[in-house]
Parts: C-alpha cells; structure tokens; sequence
C-alpha cells in the first residue's frame, strides 16, 4: 500500500478544524455572556419596576387623600351651620364649583341615607334612598368617612367609587353625610399613571383585595372580578391577592411572558399592578443576538491566530459590560460607566442600562420622601415633624401669628402592651393616630414621635380658649373603646400643650408641652393642661401651666 502525506489537505483540515472550534467556542461565550448579561439586566429591571410601582401607589394614596381633606373641608363648614346653610344643600354644592374637577358627582344624603342634594342633577333629590348600600352602612358602623368598594353607580350606571364624610349634630346623632363620587374610566383620575408605565406596551392596572378590577387599560374588565374571567387567575395575581409584593417573571392571560410587579396601597385595600412584556424589556439583548453570531462566524473565516485574536476583542466588550453590571450591583462603580458614545451594540446596551438606571436612582429619590412616615401609624414620623414644625414657626414669626404644640401619649399604654401583647398595643397605636387625625383641624399636622408619644402642631392660634377646645376634642376621640386583640379596650389620654410668643424654639415648645403633659398626669391623666411661653422673659422661660379637661 502506497501512502502519501499532502501538507495542503492537513492545513485545510487544520484550518477547518481551528475555524469550527472558533465558532463553536465563540458561539459558546456569546451566549454565555448574554445570559448572564440577561440575568443581570432582569434584576435591575425588577428592582426600577418595584420602585416605580411604589411611585405610583404613593401618587394614589396622596392623590385619595387629598380628595379626603377637601369633602373634611366641606364637612366642617356644614357643621359650622348646623347642616343648614344658607340658601339650602342643593345651592351649597353648586356654589362649590371647584368639586367637578375633583369628583364626578357629589350628594348628600340624610341620616337614614336619603338624597337631599345632587350636584349633576337636582332633579333626583329626594327621590332615592341609599340607606342599604354598603358605603352608607359602613360609614355609620365607622362614624367616620370611608373609600367604598367599586361599584355600579344607581344614578349614571357608571364604575364608581364613593369617598363619604358623615356630619354630626352636637349630640352625636348623623344628620348628614356627603359622597364624592369618582369614575374610574374618567382620565381624571388614573390619567398621571398611564406616564409611570413602562416601555411602549406596558401598563398598570388595579385590583382590590378581593380579585375585583379597578383600573384596565381594558375598560370592559372594570367592576370584573379575575376570578370569574375565563381562564381563571394567573399564579402572579392569585399570589398578589395572597398578600405578595413585588416582581416576577410571569405569563399574563393573554400567555405573553411579562415581569408582573404588585405594590398595595396604604389608605386602602387596593392592588396595583404594572406589566411590563419580557420581549421589550429585553429588545437591546434580543436585536443583539443575531449580529453576535454573524460577528462569530466571521471572526472564525480568519482562523488561526487573527481568528483567536479578533475573538477575544469581541468578547472584551462583553465583559466589560459584565464587570459594569457586576459593579453596579455591588455598589462599586456609578451608572455614568454606562453613558458610552458608542455606535455599536455594546453602546447601544450600555446606554440602555444608563437610561434605566437613572429611572430607578429617580424614583428611589421619590421614595426617599416616604421616609418622612411612621411605618406602623402611616403619619408623619419625628423627622417629618421637625420639618414641618420648623417651618410654622418661619410663618409665624413672618405674619406675627401663634402656634401650639400639642404633646401627648396614652395613659398605662405599658399596661395595655403587657396584657394583650405588643400586636395588641400596635392595633391601639394604629387606631389612636387615625382617630388623632381626625380630631383636628384639617389645617393641623399630627406626628408619632416614638412609642406613644404623639404631637399635634396648631397653626394660626386666635386665643387661649381655642387650644383648650381641640385638647377637649383629643381627650373626648379616645373616649370611644378601642379594639385591641379582638377585646373592646378603654383608652385614655393625657395631652400637654405649650401656646408660643416671640422667638421661642422648638426645643422651648417640647420642653412647656413636656411639662404640661406631666402636670396633667400628675393631676390624675385623662385630661390636659396648658402653659405660656413667655416673649418678654429670657428663652426657655415660661409661665405656669394650668389644668383642664
């Protein structure tokens, strides 16, 4: 047998052998490298989403709340006339034009739940009675407003929601109650969020505890339940009713993979949810993918040396990205590595995570405002409180006004934890700011300031007397049982209370309040007692405190 060697087919043999590992080894670390490039990118992706869900909930939250102060404003001055003011109900509403940019309509109803005002139609005045609806019978159960479960509206047929406020007599007894009553297809209310959703296909949505839908970018699906949809709940929103808060990677119901995120509302029972499909959360990852294996097929036809070579300068922008995503994550480098000139893909990767992560720096700063909130209460905390506090005292001494600082805790609250446990104290803290809110002015800030301490800030003072009254309207808001560990509990307070002059400080108003409130315990709790800061005497100076109840 006659063998040959021919060096020309062993170097084409080598070469294709060489050529074929390049690609196999290039296709290799390209996807690598992009999956691990895609884990990193998810998470920073779910974490800009949580944030910018939690934006949006705070928007929620102040925007309800704020619709809650202005029905409070209306509610105090019906009760300044008794529920009877000039010119009849019907006229009171219309002469407050201003509520048709904040509700859809406006009633108000009697004490056994009959419409005696309508601000879309007064035509339907004393015609309906809406004593059985569940916002009527809650607010009476609460004696104090409340947000109402979605509903179909009787008078337009229309998705609504109904913010109440009940007005009392001065014996207690319900003599009116108003409703704000807001569309949930109206832009007006849900029209800021369409700008927090994310990418072109994204979007929010909202649901309450029960599975029931408030918002849609599907209008027929409002007032629809999830639970009764063809098809079912899907694992993310069936979690999400469960009490889970946060992102996953889920289909929707239409079967399209999404990162789906849910963050609950502080005010009340509502879900809100944001969608943000998979495919365009990763489009720069996706378009990249086809060009990288181009790029190694052709780095391969090179072979040899300039094959290996070009390899590794085509994968050196792919670890850099790594490292870059890497360091972001441990805190080491700055989203600015990410601001690259570019015109390739890496650049326009790159970009992406800087524009992404400058949403999230963004709304991290959006949250860092939260901070100024006590967590258990929902009022503002001590750092709040300092804030706002300062600031009062600014106006005051610019409009030569008065302000008083309310300091007050419960009384044996040290009991009340050692016999029902510190859950059950909680649930007292909780109720007690929410009743502590509703007991001043509109105008007033209230704060935890740790435990149960409280303080209370009242602007624009006219004379000694009025203190005294909001103190007797503190003192009588507890007087009602509080329900602590499934028991009805009797709750007391004691309430302190320095009224300001000249150039007192913050530190002269917690020091007299301080005083105060011990002279009231001292004098047997459940009451207050007041004290004057002196301007004409050194500061810190003060006159006497005196008791009251």
């Amino acid at each position: 047998m006659r063998l040959t060697f021919n060096p020309a087919t062993l170097k084409f043999r080598l070469t294709v052998l060489v050529i074929g590992l390049v690609l196999l080894a290039t296709s290799v670390l390209t996807f690598v490298s992009l999956y691990l490039a895609e884990r990193q990118m998810r998470d920073v992706i779910g974490s800009q989403q949580v944030a910018l869900l939690s934006s949006a909930a705070a928007y929620i939250d102040a925007d309800l709340e704020a619709r809650q102060t202005l029905l409070k404003t209306l509610r105090e001055e019906l009760g300044r006339t008794d529920g009877k003011p000039d010119g009849g109900l019907q006229a009171f509403l219309e002469a407050h034009s201003g509520l048709r940019d904040e509700f859809f309509n406006v009633v108000l109803l009697d004490g056994g739940g009959t419409m005696l005002a309508n601000m879309n139609d007064r035509r339907t005045n004393n015609t309906v009675n809406f004593g059985k609806r569940a916002y009527f019978t809650d607010t009476v159960a609460a004696r104090e407003g409340v947000i109402s479960r979605p509903f179909k509206s009787a008078l337009s047929g229309k998705p609504v929601i109904l913010i109440t406020e009940p007005v009392y007599d001065a014996d207690g007894k319900l003599v009116l109650m108003l409703g704000g009553a807001i569309d949930l297809q109206r832009p007006r209310f849900f029209g800021q969020l369409a700008t927090l959703g994310s990418g072109a296909t994204g979007y929010l949505f909202m649901l309450t505890s029960d599975g029931t839908v408030i918002h849609h970018p599907n209008k027929e699906r409002i007032l629809q339940r999830v639970q009764d949809e063809a098809g079912g709940v899907t694992p993310s929103t069936k979690a999400a009713l469960g009490g889970f808060e946060g992102w996953v990677e889920s289909p929707t119901k239409r079967g399209v993979r999404a990162l789906i995120t849910y963050k609950r509302l502080r005010k009340t029972d509502w879900i809100v949810g944001a969608v943000y499909p998979v495919e365009e959360a990763f489009t720069p990852l996706i378009r990249m993918r086809p060009t990288a294996l181009l790029a190694s097929v052709a780095v391969a036809a090179l072979a040899g040396l300039a094959g290996w070579l070009a390899i590794l300068r085509l994968l050196r922008p792919l670890g850099e990205l790594r490292g870059h995503v890497a360091g972001m994550v441990d805190g080491t480098v700055g989203i600015d590595v990410f601001n690259v000139r570019r015109r390739d893909e890496f650049g326009e990767l790159s970009r992406a995570f800087f524009t992404l992560s400058q949403q999230r720096q963004e709304a991290e700063i959006k949250l860092a405002a939260q901070a100024r909130t006590d967590i258990l209460t929902g009022i503002d905390n001590r750092r709040m409180f300092e804030e706002t506090f300062a600031a009062a005292l600014a106006r005051a001494a610019r409009a030569d006004s008065v302000v008083a600082l309310a300091y007050l805790d419960i009384d044996h609250f040290k009991a009340i934890n050692d016999t029902y446990g510190h859950k059950g104290g909680d649930e007292v803290l909780v109720e007690f700011a929410k009743r502590l809110r509703a007991a001043v002015r509109s105008t007033d800030s209230v704060a935890r300031l740790a435990g149960d301490e409280f303080v209370a800030i009242f602007e624009g003072v006219s004379n000694d007397a009025e203190p005294a009254i909001l103190a007797g309207k503190i003192l009588d808001m507890a007087r009602t049982p509080f329900l602590c560990a499934g028991k009805q509990v009797q709750v007391t307070t004691s309430v302190g209370i320095a009224i300001g002059g000249g150039g007192a400080s913050m530190e002269d108003y917690l020091a007299l309040s301080d005083e105060a409130l011990y002279a009231a315990k001292a004098d047997g709790r459940n009451r207050f007692a007041i004290g004057r800061l002196d301007p004409a005497l050194a500061q810190g100076a003060r006159a006497s405190v005196r008791a009251g109840r």
